[in-house]
């Protein structure tokens, strides 16, 4: 058992971008992509062929979701070459995924094509729909997981909610409202950029930080402002400004260092050597006449009359619950299991 409760360290709040998340989506040329582009060491995800205008942008254009999948692994086994060792920093600090109304369709497109059928409803029971979800969730989890800093960019609409028998218009991202869902449960700031006159009849690029029922926006930090001048610089210093607010109003724990909120903890188990372990502790309770006992754990945990023996590698988790319970019980019996 790799996780213990008991010994959790409080959560630390990092100063620095990495692992942190933004979507930013508003009207056209408001300075989505010139803007996110300036975050430390980007690549320009470009579902959306937007940067022509924009000198100096590492860009992998993207046609298909294969290819997108194709970026990320990379992106993933760089990261782990850095956690490993090999080398001291990752290539790329940034993943800016341009946009995500494009790579949802892309991403629905190949789960349409996996399926076999042209349209989600086609699929058995509709599970087309939620496999299109998780896709597109695991995609931007993967990344962010593995330490980087994500810009997911979206244009902008206005549409008639209605609600308790209300009507009002409501400005939110053109993405599908499934990617929405993914990725506002994801992100640490939903961001709203558009146009503002100036006293001299100058318009210049704002960025809405905090929501309405008229719009969507907001950020997980409460002290961050309702409006800034959209530029990378001001997001950067308002976010933290923000954080240090939160360490002198709430006492917030804070660094100045990339903090791994993401690190896997669970231990990566051997699938042979698992069921072994499992197989020593079946003997030894069954010499002691205690079967019953272990066959109450396997049937809990794979269902009544399954066995360990029917089971592969990919039901690892599986069989790592019930080796727990089994050494848990063995604890309770005063037995002793060579290993």
């Amino acid at each position: 058992m790799s996780i213990d409760i008991f010994n959790i360290e409080p959560s630390t709040i990092s100063r620095d971008l990495s692992g942190k998340s933004f979507l930013i989506y508003g009207d056209k040329k408001s300075g989505k992509t010139s803007n996110a582009v300036k975050f430390p060491k980007p690549i320009l995800v470009a579902f959306e062929k937007g940067y022509n205008m924009l000198s100096g942008v590492m860009a992998q254009p993207i046609n298909k979701w294969k290819e997108a999948l194709d970026v990320k692994k990379q992106l993933l086994k760089d990261a782990k070459a850095v956690e490993d060792g090999e080398k001291d920093e990752t290539v790329f600090k940034t993943v800016i995924v341009d946009t995500a109304d494009l790579a949802y369709d892309m991403c629905e497109a190949y789960i349409l094509a996996k399926e076999g059928v042209d349209y989600l409803d086609e699929t058995e029971s509709k599970r087309g729909y939620k496999a299109v979800e998780r896709e597109y969730d695991a995609y931007f989890q993967d990344i962010v997981k593995a330490g980087y800093t994500l810009v997911v960019i979206s244009h902008s609409e206005t549409k008639q909610i209605k609600e308790n028998g209300e009507k009002y218009d409501k400005t939110q991202p053109t993405v599908d409202r499934r990617g929405l869902k993914v990725l506002a449960r994801l992100v640490d700031v939903i961001g709203y950029s558009t146009f503002e006159p100036t006293e001299s009849s100058e318009n210049r690029m704002v960025l809405y930080l905090r929501g309405s029922k008229e719009l969507e926006a907001g950020s997980r930090n409460k002290y961050m402002s309702a409006k800034i001048p959209f530029t990378y610089t001001a997001l950067l210093e308002d976010m933290q400004q923000a954080i240090d607010k939160l360490e002198k109003e709430d006492g917030a724990k804070v660094s100045d260092k990339p903090i791994d909120v993401y690190k896997d903890q669970t231990d990566v188990a051997d699938f042979k050597q698992t069921v072994a372990k499992i197989g020593k502790i079946a003997k030894a309770l069954n010499e002691q006449g205690a079967m019953d006992k272990y066959q109450s754990v396997t049937n809990n945990r794979l269902g009544k009359g399954k066995l360990v023996r029917d089971c592969d590698a990919t039901q690892i988790d599986l069989l790592m619950l019930i080796l727990d319970d089994l050494q848990d019980l063995t604890k309770e019996e005063g037995m002793l299991i060579e290993e």
